[in-house]
Protein backbone atom coordinates (compact mmCIF):
# COMPACT_ATOMS: atom_id res chain seq x y z
CA UNK A 1 0.00 0.00 0.00
CA UNK A 2 2.92 2.16 1.14
CA UNK A 3 4.33 1.44 -2.53
CA UNK A 4 1.37 2.42 -4.50
CA UNK A 5 0.94 5.47 -2.78
CA UNK A 6 4.29 6.32 -3.68
CA UNK A 7 3.72 5.53 -7.38
CA UNK A 8 1.10 7.83 -7.70
CA UNK A 9 2.63 10.81 -5.76
CA UNK A 10 4.96 10.40 -8.39
CA UNK A 11 2.35 10.36 -11.40
CA UNK A 12 1.20 13.33 -10.06
CA UNK A 13 4.61 14.99 -9.69
CA UNK A 14 5.07 14.20 -13.64
CA UNK A 15 1.71 15.43 -14.97
CA UNK A 16 1.10 18.39 -12.93
CA UNK A 17 2.73 22.13 -13.42
CA UNK A 18 5.16 22.79 -11.16
CA UNK A 19 4.03 25.23 -8.13
CA UNK A 20 5.33 28.30 -8.25
CA UNK A 21 5.58 30.95 -5.12
CA UNK A 22 4.01 34.58 -6.20
CA UNK A 23 5.82 37.63 -3.99
CA UNK A 24 2.74 40.06 -3.55
CA UNK A 25 2.86 43.08 -6.32
CA UNK A 26 4.38 46.04 -4.66
CA UNK A 27 1.51 49.35 -4.95
CA UNK A 28 1.54 51.28 -8.30
CA UNK A 29 2.91 54.35 -6.81
CA UNK A 30 5.81 52.22 -5.60
CA UNK A 31 6.99 51.51 -9.28
CA UNK A 32 10.33 53.00 -10.86
CA UNK A 33 8.84 55.58 -13.81
CA UNK A 34 11.61 56.90 -16.27
CA UNK A 35 12.46 60.52 -15.86
CA UNK A 36 10.31 62.95 -17.53
CA UNK A 37 13.06 65.62 -19.06
CA UNK A 38 11.75 69.32 -18.56
CA UNK A 39 11.88 71.81 -21.47
CA UNK A 40 14.31 74.62 -19.78
CA UNK A 41 14.34 78.53 -21.58
CA UNK A 42 16.98 77.38 -23.96
CA UNK A 43 15.46 74.88 -24.88
CA UNK A 44 12.24 76.61 -25.95
CA UNK A 45 14.43 79.21 -27.46
CA UNK A 46 15.91 76.88 -29.76
CA UNK A 47 12.48 75.23 -30.83
CA UNK A 48 11.42 78.78 -31.60
CA UNK A 49 14.10 79.40 -33.76
CA UNK A 50 13.78 76.13 -35.43
CA UNK A 51 10.54 77.34 -36.26
CA UNK A 52 11.47 80.93 -37.42
CA UNK A 53 13.98 79.48 -39.79
CA UNK A 54 10.92 76.49 -41.23
CA UNK A 55 9.06 79.50 -41.53
CA UNK A 56 11.98 81.70 -43.52
CA UNK A 57 12.77 78.87 -45.80
CA UNK A 58 8.97 77.89 -46.40
CA UNK A 59 8.65 81.70 -47.76
CA UNK A 60 11.47 82.00 -49.47
CA UNK A 61 10.18 78.76 -51.73
CA UNK A 62 7.06 80.58 -52.12
CA UNK A 63 8.40 83.52 -53.12
CA UNK A 64 10.89 81.67 -55.95
CA UNK A 65 7.02 80.42 -57.11
CA UNK A 66 5.23 83.18 -57.60
CA UNK A 67 2.92 82.59 -54.73
CA UNK A 68 2.21 85.54 -51.77
CA UNK A 69 3.79 83.68 -48.49
CA UNK A 70 0.87 82.68 -46.39
CA UNK A 71 1.05 85.46 -42.94
CA UNK A 72 2.71 83.39 -40.17
CA UNK A 73 3.24 84.78 -36.70
CA UNK A 74 6.89 84.79 -36.18
CA UNK A 75 8.28 85.60 -32.30
CA UNK A 76 10.51 89.02 -33.44
CA UNK A 77 11.63 91.87 -31.51
CA UNK A 78 9.80 94.64 -33.16
CA UNK A 79 11.86 97.20 -34.14
CA UNK A 80 10.48 100.74 -32.27
CA UNK A 81 8.75 103.32 -34.65
CA UNK A 82 10.51 106.82 -34.54
CA UNK A 83 9.01 109.91 -33.60
CA UNK A 84 9.25 113.11 -35.96
CA UNK A 85 11.67 114.61 -33.67
CA UNK A 86 13.56 111.47 -32.97
CA UNK A 87 14.22 110.26 -36.86
CA UNK A 88 14.91 114.38 -37.97
CA UNK A 89 17.45 114.44 -35.61
CA UNK A 90 19.27 111.09 -36.25
CA UNK A 91 19.08 111.76 -40.37
CA UNK A 92 20.17 115.31 -39.88
CA UNK A 93 23.96 114.46 -38.86
CA UNK A 94 23.73 110.78 -41.99
CA UNK A 95 24.92 110.86 -44.85
CA UNK A 96 21.50 110.07 -46.55
CA UNK A 97 23.57 109.34 -49.84
CA UNK A 98 25.31 106.33 -48.36
CA UNK A 99 23.73 103.10 -48.25
CA UNK A 100 25.69 102.18 -45.78
CA UNK A 101 25.38 105.12 -43.84
CA UNK A 102 21.61 104.37 -43.44
CA UNK A 103 22.03 100.81 -42.96
CA UNK A 104 23.98 101.49 -39.96
CA UNK A 105 21.01 103.35 -38.64
CA UNK A 106 18.07 102.32 -36.48
CA UNK A 107 15.91 102.51 -38.99
CA UNK A 108 12.52 100.48 -39.65
CA UNK A 109 11.70 101.91 -43.63
CA UNK A 110 14.60 102.27 -45.43
CA UNK A 111 15.10 99.34 -47.51
CA UNK A 112 11.98 97.40 -45.87
CA UNK A 113 9.19 97.36 -48.42
CA UNK A 114 6.12 95.95 -47.53
CA UNK A 115 5.75 91.76 -47.27
CA UNK A 116 3.43 92.40 -50.40
CA UNK A 117 5.87 92.57 -52.43
CA UNK A 118 7.11 89.36 -51.99
CA UNK A 119 11.10 90.72 -51.42
CA UNK A 120 10.73 92.39 -54.84
CA UNK A 121 10.93 88.84 -56.82
CA UNK A 122 8.91 89.48 -60.16
CA UNK A 123 6.47 87.63 -61.87
CA UNK A 124 4.71 87.78 -64.54
CA UNK A 125 2.05 90.04 -64.84
CA UNK A 126 -0.25 91.16 -67.68
CA UNK A 127 -2.71 94.19 -68.00
CA UNK A 128 -5.35 92.03 -67.01
CA UNK A 129 -3.84 90.97 -63.84
CA UNK A 130 -2.38 94.62 -63.03
CA UNK A 131 -6.05 96.14 -63.43
CA UNK A 132 -7.73 93.05 -61.46
CA UNK A 133 -4.97 93.46 -58.88
CA UNK A 134 -5.35 97.33 -58.66
CA UNK A 135 -9.23 97.18 -58.23
CA UNK A 136 -9.47 98.15 -61.88
CA UNK A 137 -7.33 101.49 -61.15
CA UNK A 138 -4.36 100.96 -62.82
CA UNK A 139 -4.86 100.47 -66.44
CA UNK A 140 -2.52 99.90 -69.48
CA UNK A 141 -4.12 103.11 -70.95
CA UNK A 142 -4.62 105.61 -67.69
CA UNK A 143 -0.85 104.81 -66.48
CA UNK A 144 0.24 105.36 -70.33
CA UNK A 145 2.45 101.71 -71.00
CA UNK A 146 0.11 100.26 -72.98
CA UNK A 147 1.40 100.41 -76.55
CA UNK A 148 -1.21 99.29 -77.99
CA UNK A 149 -3.38 102.23 -77.11
CA UNK A 150 -1.73 105.76 -78.87
CA UNK A 151 -3.25 108.82 -77.73
CA UNK A 152 -2.65 109.63 -81.67
CA UNK A 153 -4.26 107.85 -84.31
CA UNK A 154 -4.48 107.91 -87.89
CA UNK A 155 -7.48 109.95 -87.89
CA UNK A 156 -5.62 112.69 -86.15
CA UNK A 157 -2.78 112.64 -88.36
CA UNK A 158 -4.93 113.23 -91.26
CA UNK A 159 -7.14 115.83 -89.77
CA UNK A 160 -3.71 117.66 -88.93
CA UNK A 161 -2.63 117.23 -92.67
CA UNK A 162 -5.98 118.62 -93.95
CA UNK A 163 -5.44 121.06 -91.30
CA UNK A 164 -1.87 122.49 -91.89
CA UNK A 165 -2.64 122.31 -96.22
CA UNK A 166 -5.90 124.59 -95.77
CA UNK A 167 -4.01 126.83 -93.58
CA UNK A 168 -0.76 127.03 -95.75
CA UNK A 169 -3.24 127.62 -99.10
CA UNK A 170 -4.77 130.36 -97.35
CA UNK A 171 -1.94 132.20 -96.21
CA UNK A 172 -0.08 131.45 -99.28
CA UNK A 173 -3.01 132.97 -101.42
CA UNK A 174 -3.38 136.09 -98.99
CA UNK A 175 0.06 136.53 -98.72
CA UNK A 176 0.41 136.97 -103.26
CA UNK A 177 -2.98 139.18 -102.81
CA UNK A 178 -2.24 141.31 -100.04
CA UNK A 179 1.40 141.94 -99.80
CA UNK A 180 4.11 143.97 -102.63
CA UNK A 181 5.05 141.74 -105.28
CA UNK A 182 8.66 140.69 -103.82
CA UNK A 183 7.37 139.82 -100.03
CA UNK A 184 4.10 138.41 -100.81
CA UNK A 185 6.02 136.12 -103.42
CA UNK A 186 8.58 135.01 -100.88
CA UNK A 187 5.78 134.42 -98.56
CA UNK A 188 3.40 132.54 -100.82
CA UNK A 189 5.93 130.09 -101.81
CA UNK A 190 7.36 129.41 -97.87
CA UNK A 191 3.67 128.63 -97.47
CA UNK A 192 3.44 126.48 -100.35
CA UNK A 193 6.05 124.51 -99.31
CA UNK A 194 5.15 123.76 -95.24
CA UNK A 195 2.41 121.23 -96.20
CA UNK A 196 5.73 119.22 -98.31
CA UNK A 197 7.69 119.90 -94.89
CA UNK A 198 5.25 118.07 -92.97
CA UNK A 199 4.13 114.84 -94.97
CA UNK A 200 8.29 114.62 -94.90
CA UNK A 201 8.76 114.88 -91.60
CA UNK A 202 5.54 112.56 -91.09
CA UNK A 203 7.07 109.98 -93.20
CA UNK A 204 10.92 110.11 -91.58
CA UNK A 205 10.00 110.62 -87.82
CA UNK A 206 6.11 110.79 -86.93
CA UNK A 207 7.09 110.79 -83.27
CA UNK A 208 7.84 114.51 -83.67
CA UNK A 209 4.10 115.05 -85.22
CA UNK A 210 2.65 112.82 -82.66
CA UNK A 211 4.00 114.64 -79.92
CA UNK A 212 3.18 117.91 -81.66
CA UNK A 213 -0.87 117.27 -82.06
CA UNK A 214 -0.55 114.93 -78.44
CA UNK A 215 0.24 118.46 -77.27
CA UNK A 216 -2.40 119.94 -78.84
CA UNK A 217 -5.20 117.73 -78.09
CA UNK A 218 -4.49 117.89 -74.57
CA UNK A 219 -6.26 119.83 -71.88
CA UNK A 220 -4.05 122.84 -70.50
CA UNK A 221 -3.67 122.60 -66.57
CA UNK A 222 -3.33 125.31 -64.43
CA UNK A 223 -0.27 125.68 -62.24
CA UNK A 224 -1.84 124.47 -58.58
CA UNK A 225 -2.84 121.51 -60.89
CA UNK A 226 0.78 120.95 -62.43
CA UNK A 227 2.19 121.42 -59.23
CA UNK A 228 -0.20 118.82 -56.89
CA UNK A 229 0.69 116.69 -59.77
CA UNK A 230 4.42 117.14 -59.68
CA UNK A 231 4.25 116.60 -56.09
CA UNK A 232 1.79 113.47 -56.12
CA UNK A 233 4.73 112.14 -58.76
CA UNK A 234 8.06 113.06 -56.73
CA UNK A 235 6.65 111.76 -53.79
CA UNK A 236 5.25 108.56 -54.67
CA UNK A 237 9.33 107.90 -56.15
CA UNK A 238 10.49 109.68 -53.07
CA UNK A 239 8.66 106.80 -50.93
CA UNK A 240 9.45 103.41 -52.77
CA UNK A 241 12.77 104.35 -53.64
CA UNK A 242 13.43 104.63 -50.14
CA UNK A 243 11.77 101.39 -48.91
CA UNK A 244 13.55 99.85 -51.72
CA UNK A 245 16.80 101.00 -50.47
CA UNK A 246 17.91 103.39 -52.96
CA UNK A 247 20.35 106.06 -51.62
CA UNK A 248 19.19 109.48 -52.25
CA UNK A 249 21.12 111.64 -54.34
CA UNK A 250 19.13 115.11 -54.15
CA UNK A 251 16.14 116.63 -54.12
CA UNK A 252 14.83 120.30 -55.63
CA UNK A 253 11.97 122.86 -54.95
CA UNK A 254 12.24 125.05 -57.58
CA UNK A 255 10.70 125.18 -60.20
CA UNK A 256 9.02 122.06 -59.13
CA UNK A 257 9.23 119.28 -56.73
CA UNK A 258 11.89 116.93 -58.09
CA UNK A 259 13.83 114.19 -56.40
CA UNK A 260 16.51 111.86 -57.91
CA UNK A 261 18.07 108.53 -56.47
CA UNK A 262 21.34 106.63 -57.34
CA UNK A 263 20.87 104.12 -59.72
CA UNK A 264 21.63 101.48 -57.57
CA UNK A 265 22.10 100.73 -53.64
CA UNK A 266 26.00 101.45 -54.59
CA UNK A 267 25.82 104.42 -56.04
CA UNK A 268 25.63 105.42 -60.40
CA UNK A 269 26.94 103.04 -62.30
CA UNK A 270 28.84 104.38 -65.28
CA UNK A 271 29.58 101.62 -67.42
CA UNK A 272 29.06 98.09 -65.40
CA UNK A 273 25.76 96.55 -66.00
CA UNK A 274 22.40 95.96 -63.52
CA UNK A 275 22.50 92.56 -61.90
CA UNK A 276 18.63 91.72 -61.68
CA UNK A 277 17.98 93.06 -58.60
CA UNK A 278 19.16 96.77 -59.23
CA UNK A 279 16.56 96.47 -62.18
CA UNK A 280 14.00 95.02 -59.96
CA UNK A 281 14.42 98.21 -57.64
CA UNK A 282 14.05 100.49 -60.54
CA UNK A 283 11.30 98.89 -62.13
CA UNK A 284 9.44 100.34 -58.74
CA UNK A 285 10.95 102.87 -58.56
CA UNK A 286 10.32 104.33 -62.08
CA UNK A 287 6.86 103.52 -62.40
CA UNK A 288 6.34 104.72 -58.81
CA UNK A 289 5.70 108.32 -60.34
CA UNK A 290 3.10 107.45 -62.65
CA UNK A 291 1.11 105.09 -60.32
CA UNK A 292 1.09 108.16 -57.53
CA UNK A 293 -0.47 110.43 -60.70
CA UNK A 294 -3.27 107.63 -61.26
CA UNK A 295 -3.78 107.08 -57.24
CA UNK A 296 -4.21 111.18 -56.39
CA UNK A 297 -5.60 111.98 -60.65
CA UNK A 298 -6.77 109.31 -62.27
CA UNK A 299 -4.57 109.31 -64.67
CA UNK A 300 -0.87 109.35 -65.55
CA UNK A 301 0.69 112.17 -67.82
CA UNK A 302 4.34 112.73 -66.73
CA UNK A 303 6.11 109.40 -66.45
CA UNK A 304 7.88 109.45 -70.38
CA UNK A 305 11.32 110.06 -68.87
CA UNK A 306 10.81 107.38 -66.19
CA UNK A 307 10.01 105.05 -68.76
CA UNK A 308 12.87 106.01 -71.22
CA UNK A 309 15.30 105.90 -68.00
CA UNK A 310 14.34 102.16 -66.97
CA UNK A 311 14.55 101.07 -70.41
CA UNK A 312 17.67 102.34 -70.68
CA UNK A 313 18.71 100.20 -67.59
CA UNK A 314 17.41 97.15 -68.79
CA UNK A 315 19.60 97.68 -71.81
CA UNK A 316 22.31 97.75 -69.49
CA UNK A 317 21.31 94.55 -67.80
CA UNK A 318 23.65 91.08 -67.22
CA UNK A 319 20.42 88.77 -67.78
CA UNK A 320 19.35 89.68 -71.78
CA UNK A 321 15.84 91.50 -70.83
CA UNK A 322 13.83 90.83 -74.47
CA UNK A 323 11.22 93.39 -75.41
CA UNK A 324 8.29 91.13 -74.01
CA UNK A 325 10.51 90.24 -70.24
CA UNK A 326 10.66 94.00 -70.28
CA UNK A 327 7.02 94.68 -70.70
CA UNK A 328 6.03 92.20 -68.17
CA UNK A 329 8.87 93.74 -65.45
CA UNK A 330 7.14 97.40 -65.96
CA UNK A 331 4.00 96.41 -65.32
CA UNK A 332 4.96 94.11 -62.40
CA UNK A 333 7.10 97.44 -61.23
CA UNK A 334 4.07 99.45 -61.44
CA UNK A 335 1.95 97.02 -59.59
CA UNK A 336 4.50 96.60 -56.33
CA UNK A 337 4.71 100.54 -56.56
CA UNK A 338 0.79 100.27 -56.41
CA UNK A 339 1.32 98.27 -52.94
CA UNK A 340 3.84 100.46 -51.72
CA UNK A 341 1.50 103.62 -52.23
CA UNK A 342 -1.53 101.68 -50.63
CA UNK A 343 0.17 100.39 -47.72
CA UNK A 344 2.24 103.13 -46.69
CA UNK A 345 -0.53 105.81 -48.19
CA UNK A 346 0.28 107.69 -44.73
CA UNK A 347 4.00 108.96 -45.20
CA UNK A 348 2.75 109.29 -48.87
CA UNK A 349 0.36 111.80 -48.52
CA UNK A 350 2.55 113.72 -45.56
CA UNK A 351 5.33 113.75 -48.30
CA UNK A 352 3.20 115.23 -50.81
CA UNK A 353 1.88 117.66 -48.54
CA UNK A 354 5.37 118.56 -47.41
CA UNK A 355 6.49 118.83 -51.05
CA UNK A 356 3.73 121.16 -52.12
CA UNK A 357 4.26 123.44 -49.07
CA UNK A 358 7.89 123.97 -49.67
CA UNK A 359 7.19 124.24 -53.58
CA UNK A 360 4.83 127.01 -52.70
CA UNK A 361 7.46 128.77 -50.19
CA UNK A 362 10.28 128.73 -53.32
CA UNK A 363 11.92 125.70 -52.52
CA UNK A 364 13.45 126.81 -48.95
CA UNK A 365 13.91 124.46 -45.67
CA UNK A 366 12.83 120.73 -47.39
CA UNK A 367 15.57 118.30 -47.11
CA UNK A 368 16.40 115.10 -47.87
CA UNK A 369 16.85 113.81 -43.79
CA UNK A 370 13.24 115.91 -43.46
CA UNK A 371 11.60 113.56 -46.11
CA UNK A 372 13.86 110.47 -44.92
CA UNK A 373 12.41 111.24 -41.30
CA UNK A 374 8.73 111.98 -42.66
CA UNK A 375 9.04 108.08 -44.17
CA UNK A 376 10.48 106.63 -40.87
CA UNK A 377 8.00 108.73 -38.39
CA UNK A 378 4.87 107.48 -40.38
CA UNK A 379 4.95 103.62 -40.50
CA UNK A 380 1.53 103.17 -41.94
Amino acid sequence: MLQLTSLLLALSALCLPPCHTFAPSPPRALLARPATRLLMAEDVEALLAAARKLREESSELETKMGKTPAAAEVVTASSKALSMPEALALLEGADTSSRAALAALPLTSFDNPPKSTMGLKPFNVNLQGLESRTGGKVTGDNLNIDSSKDDVNLNDFKDATILVTLVSSVLAVGSSVALPNNTGATLTYLFAIVPVLWIAVGSSAPGILASIIAGAKATPESDEEKLSRVAAHEAAHFLCGYVCGLPVKSIQMSPAPQVEFFATPEGDLMRAEYSSDQINRLAVTALSGSVGEVLALGAASGGSEDLLFLQNCMSRSEEFLGSARQQDLTRWGALMAWNILKERSGAWNKLKERLLEGAREGGGGVTVAECCAIVEATPN
